[in-house]
């Protein structure tokens, strides 16, 4: 007999063999997705990270000199904005410090109400204190973590070291 077309047991078998091959490639694009949006996440914030720690670099680096108050959780530093090295009148006095889960930067300690929080959710590195100085070296040390429904939560060990020049 010549049969032409399919029967409904092998459209049946080819619609689940396709069913099962879609159902594949659904997951794995389902699962990349997800990881590329979790690693993405992971970098943003790990460059927030980074920015903070350029930015108390650079103020630490022009300091002329710098002070650890409580215990590792505040830094004050002092810069000569005029760069008058004589004269310690125009000198301003800064700090960052450690408030919660912020870290906080006072461009000049005798204003009051010009704080900002600079990065968000941080928290020590075991027992080793936020800010360290050893001579004209200064050690910045923190856990960066983030959070959410999906991805659960994120850690980042950052730190780093700044010659202060000026000391």
């Amino acid at each position: 007999m010549n049969r032409k077309g399919f029967s409904l047991v092998e459209l049946i078998v080819a619609a689940g063999i396709m069913s099962m091959v879609l159902a594949v490639i659904f997951t794995t694009y389902t699962i990349t997705q997800r990881l590329w949006r979790g690693g993405f996440t992971q970098i943003a914030f790990q460059a927030r990270g980074r920015i903070v720690l350029a930015r108390i670099s650079e103020n630490l680096r022009s300091s002329t000199g710098a002070i650890i108050l409580n215990n590792g959780d505040r830094i004050r530093f002092v810069t000569d904005p005029n760069r008058t090295p004589g004269t310690t009148s125009d000198d301003v006095t800064g700090e960052y410090y450690i408030s919660g889960t912020d870290i906080m930067y006072d461009p000049d300690i005798s204003v009051t109400g010009d704080e900002t929080s600079m990065l968000r959710n941080v928290s020590k590195e075991s027992a080793i204190p936020y800010f360290q100085t050893s001579g004209g070296l200064v050690v910045i040390t923190f856990r960066l973590y983030n959070s959410d429904a999906i991805y659960g939560t994120h850690w980042s060990g950052m730190t780093t070291s700044i010659k202060m020049r000026n000391v």
